[in-house]
């Protein structure tokens, strides 16, 4: 008797310290057993046991899957959509975004009771629909300067043109090549900021030196747009990978002045923070709507799609900024409003 005790304890320590969620249910739907993992991933701070399967989730989704099991025996595997409460399409409208993805399996024990057992795939699901928005992003990005090249230069060698039309097809052609050497310049960058085992070198240099190379990089873009970018550094030591740095300012000060009507104004300035610098980007521009900020630093995401490719951007400009951010141990953070403008701030280390 002691042992069967002490082998029935281990058991149950076994179940707790599962990282799975675990589910003891009974006929009625009455949960029997529950682990922390299961409590846990549901977002239940009080014990799960003894209540009714219908409290965790609305609908009878999991409650017929526990029927089909004591019915038929076997397994049931499958994945449910949660939101609190909710599940299936109701869990995806009221959840937007914040919705949990659970994967289920549940296996008859006895005649009694089935155990659950369930992981939360929520973030896989969500990597591999942002895997599959990069590929159908890439080859849309790609084929559409690409369409633009087959069908001028097609022209060019059948069409009877003049010498002024020629020159015309191939400025187009060329603009839509230099178009698609910044996609993949940018893709070959982003892949190398990928790759953890790579350390890039850092080097002690100042704020001061890194906007005055940000100016050297920008200021023909301003001044064929008659917008004013003012500098004003904090004249602090900072070591980092000056390139990159200056890369990912680049891109904040190219976008605040693309995004912004001519004749405005973009402020450039760098503020000591503690162990931190920022460097903030301010512009006067359209700004950007509170349900697209969560998103701007996703590889691809236009806020406004016409508006960024009339400007030549490749959509990956902020992403690169996040990756350059990531690997300074640095955060980058975006405040905005509609007609208002944005403020951009990178912040970096001190050494």
């Amino acid at each position: 008797m002691p042992k069967k005790r002490g082998d029935k304890d281990r058991y149950l320590q076994i179940i707790e310290a599962m990282g799975e969620g675990v589910l003891l249910i009974s006929r009625k739907h009455r949960i029997g057993l529950a682990n922390a993992s299961a409590g846990r991933m549901l977002g239940w701070k009080e014990p799960l046991r003894g209540k009714m399967l219908e409290e965790l989730f609305s609908g009878s989704e999991l409650e017929s899957r526990v029927d089909d099991v004591f019915r038929d025996g076997g397994q049931q595997t499958f994945r449910i959509t949660s939101y609190h409460d909710a599940i299936g399409s109701d869990a995806v409208v009221r959840g937007k975004g914040r919705e949990k993805q659970y994967e289920f399996c549940i296996t008859l024990l006895d005649e009694k009771y089935a155990v659950a057992t369930f992981s939360d795939v929520t973030m896989l699901e969500r990597l591999e629909m942002v895997r599959k928005d990069f590929v159908s992003n890439v080859s849309h990005e790609l084929k559409t300067p690409l369409t633009a090249i087959s069908g001028f230069s097609e022209t060019l060698a059948e069409e009877d043109l003049s010498e002024e039309e020629r020159k015309g097809f191939a400025r187009i052609i060329q603009k839509n090549a230099a178009h698609m050497e910044r996609i993949i310049g940018d893709l070959l960058l982003l892949t190398s900021l990928d790759r953890t085992e790579i350390e890039p070198t850092m080097e002690k240099t100042s704020d001061s030196r890194i906007l005055q190379e940000v100016k050297a990089y920008t200021q023909y873009k301003a001044g064929s747009r008659d917008i004013a970018v003012e500098y004003a550094s904090a004249g602090e030591s900072i070591i980092c990978n000056e390139s990159l740095v200056v890369q990912a300012l680049v891109n904040l000060v190219v976008n605040a002045i693309s995004y912004s009507p001519q004749g405005t104004s973009v402020k450039v300035c760098t503020k000591r923070r503690g162990d931190m610098i920022d460097f903030i980007v301010s512009d006067e521009g359209y700004g950007i709507a509170e349900e697209d900020l969560p998103r701007i630093f996703e590889r691809f995401y236009r806020v406004d799609k016409a508006r960024s490719r009339e400007s030549g951007g490749t959509g990956l400009g902020l992403s690169i900024v996040r990756h350059i951010a990531i690997i300074h141990k640095g955060t980058i953070k975006v405040e905005s409003a509609l007609s208002k403008g944005s403020v951009f701030t990178l912040s970096l280390p001190v050494s």
